[in-house]
């Protein structure tokens, strides 16, 4: 991890959770909705991290957590976390709209009619770790600290 570069001063998702578990000697316990602990640790590639809560191959890449944000700010700093168990990519409640449908479609690039994986509650238990969103029932929203922080970026940062 010494030899990690987070950007100075970036707002984006990635980069503050990156940043946050390097703070942490690379591995934290975070929480579910339910309170059920999650281990997260950093990989060594320094793209990606892992949990006992997520399948492992391929790892997932911190550019999740901008996939997410990027919709929670499209819609106003809210989405339905949305149902990848029991739904298709494309039903209504597994569309562009949820967190997982945007997981889907904008982080593994899938297309209407496939099946996805569901790893909102890990992801939302991070983002609700890191300050960036409450974890709700069947929502995620940002946080007002981290609503702040984006409103005065510049760039479009966050």
């Amino acid at each position: 991890m010494s030899t990690w570069h987070v950007p100075e001063g970036s707002k984006k998702a990635s980069d503050i959770i990156k940043r946050k578990l390097m703070e942490n000697n690379g591995r934290v316990i975070v929480y579910t909705a339910r309170g059920l602990p999650c281990e997260i640790r950093a990989a060594s590639d320094g793209v990606s991290f892992l949990s006992n809560k997520l399948p492992i191959n391929p790892p997932w890449r911190y550019e999740v957590f901008d996939v997410i944000v990027d919709l929670l700010i499209s819609q106003g700093g809210r989405a339905r976390k949305g149902n990848g168990r029991n739904y298709k990519l494309g039903e209504t409640e597994c569309d562009e709209t949820t967190v997982v449908g945007a997981i889907g479609y904008q982080y593994w690039k899938r297309k209407n009619g496939d099946s996805v994986y569901d790893p909102v509650f890990v992801l939302a238990a991070v983002l609700e770790w890191a300050g960036i969103a409450n974890n709700e029932r069947g929502e995620l929203v940002l946080t007002a600290g981290y609503r702040e922080i984006c409103s005065s970026s510049s760039g479009g940062d966050c």
